[in-house]
């Protein structure tokens, strides 16, 4: 299977998708984020911090994104 998924504009790495979200007519894929945010901050041996990463959403409708939408579902059922 293919690590990479060609779409019409943009060639999307498999391996970042956290998920995918079917509905009738459209996907929406769920991208995780390689970067990470966060603080510490510490005061006399104690600390506190906050680790963030983030999330992207890619809709691909099957009446706005034609092309896209079959190449989506056609990787789908292969796997």
């Amino acid at each position: 299977m293919s690590k990479f998924i060609k779409l019409t504009n943009f060639l999307l790495n498999a391996n970042d998708i956290h998920k995918i979200v079917i509905q009738p007519n459209k996907y929406f894929i769920h991208i995780v984020s390689k970067q990470i945010n966060g603080f510490n901050c510490g005061l006399y041996g104690w600390s506190i911090g906050n680790i963030n990463s983030y999330t992207f959403e890619i809709e691909v409708c099957k009446e706005k994104n034609s092309i896209d939408y079959k190449i989506l579902s056609d990787w789908i059922n292969k796997i």
